[in-house]
């Protein structure tokens, strides 16, 4: 696409705000694409955007029923997005992108998958956990239809973006799609920028090597296999302490915490507004992900010199350099394997600083403008694709 080639882009989505890692995504996308002088329509059930511009037009439908299952709300999406994007191409002119944030919508030209398929589900985690999925994708409206508008949408697209590459590979095998189908990888940005917050804990004063996850799944994220490696720390003698952000301290989380003896070494810190400060006394950041397409908190932890340590599949390992900048779990299942990466922090002062200097290096280097860019070129490729037909 021409650098000066301006265009009329309609922008599907369900929820148009800065929370989240999707709505964020988008946003960030969106305000990229009117800098660059491109004219937006976004089609969405909510604005929390407060994003103002003259290229912008902001399209509300109805809100769907607060009793309706989630195979009900996205059949109704479909009906919906697909109607109010009709009304506004026969009202304003055809769109040049159609472009959907992973929502139900036809027709279409771009969508952004920003989830792992209802299969990859079946195939990653323990076995009981893959047999158990498999059982919720026969038995459950809700998997069977997020399943059929995923492979709907990755059918009609002609342009695929993924955030990362594992998501190119679940899709691309799950929906049997043509291995010449064009896509894209286009990664998040990250914008958490230090501010003036208490500094890092000092491991020379004896204080424990503080480990944090941030999150809310406990499985889909590893946080059982985190705390099972926590619980090899402990029996090792290791002096550690792990903050757990984004997460309730509920009664069942307490009593696997006393289960495995780690009730004096975890904390739930529950939901923070304040993740500069939580980064800011961490040390090393775990993401043992069985499933994740990216997973932006560990970019976001390395911009405060935080350690990554992330299981092979998420998205975010593809931006990292194993040994360099992060440590990568090739195994997420494997506990044992992960206690040794957080051993090696704790005992290896020379690694431990070498790590966390590049890893801030890595963080100032992903930005969102990288994201905008990235999506521009793939509507160039299908711009050109649909100038040859």
């Amino acid at each position: 696409m021409a650098a000066e080639q301006k265009l009329k882009i309609a922008m599907v989505l369900r929820l148009f705000s800065p929370s989240g890692g999707l709505e964020l995504y988008a946003l960030k996308l969106i305000e990229g694409l009117l800098q660059d002088g491109h004219k937006v329509s976004v089609i969405c059930e909510r604005d929390e955007s407060n994003l103002s511009h003259e290229n912008l037009q902001v399209h509300l439908f109805p809100a769907a029923g607060r009793k309706a299952g989630k195979g009900e709300r996205l059949d109704y999406y479909f009906e919906q997005t697909s109607k109010l994007l009709a009304k506004l191409t026969a009202g304003e002119g055809p769109f040049d992108i159609v472009h959907s944030q992973h929502f139900p919508v036809s027709p279409v030209d771009v969508v952004t998958f920003h989830n792992h398929t209802a299969m990859r589900l079946c195939q990653v985690g323990y076995p009981w956990e893959r047999i158990l999925n498999q059982a919720k994708m026969t038995a459950t409206r809700a998997y069977r239809t997020r399943h059929r508008y995923d492979r709907q949408l990755a059918s009609e697209a002609r342009m695929r973006i993924f955030v990362g590459e594992v998501m190119h590979d679940d899709f691309y095998n799950n929906f049997a799609i043509p291995a010449n189908a064009p896509y894209a990888v286009v990664h998040p940005g990250a914008e958490l920028k230090a501010t003036a917050v208490d500094p890092q804990p000092d491991k020379r004063e004896n204080r424990p090597f503080q480990f944090l996850f941030v999150g809310k799944g406990f499985r889909k994220k590893g946080l059982d296999t985190l705390l099972k490696a926590c619980a090899i720390l402990k029996k090792r003698g290791q002096n550690f302490a792990l903050s757990i952000a984004g997460m309730k301290d509920k009664s069942t989380a307490r009593l696997n915490l006393k289960l495995l003896g780690l009730a004096d070494r975890v904390q739930f810190l529950g939901f923070r507004k304040d993740m500069p400060t939580v980064f800011a006394r961490s040390q090393a950041i775990i993401l043992p992900s069985k499933i994740e397409p990216f997973g932006m908190a560990p970019i976001e932890g390395m911009q405060y010199g935080l350690v990554p340590i992330v299981s092979k599949v998420c998205g975010v390992s593809e931006v990292l350099n194993e040994g360099q900048d992060s440590l990568i779990l090739h195994n997420h299942l494997d506990a044992t394997e992960l206690a040794d990466l957080m051993q090696s922090l704790i005992v290896d002062s020379e690694l431990y600083n070498r790590l966390a200097s590049r890893a801030k290096e890595t963080a100032d280097k992903l930005h969102w403008r990288k994201t905008v860019e990235g999506t521009e070129k793939a509507y160039g490729r299908i711009l050109a694709e649909k100038q040859k037909a």
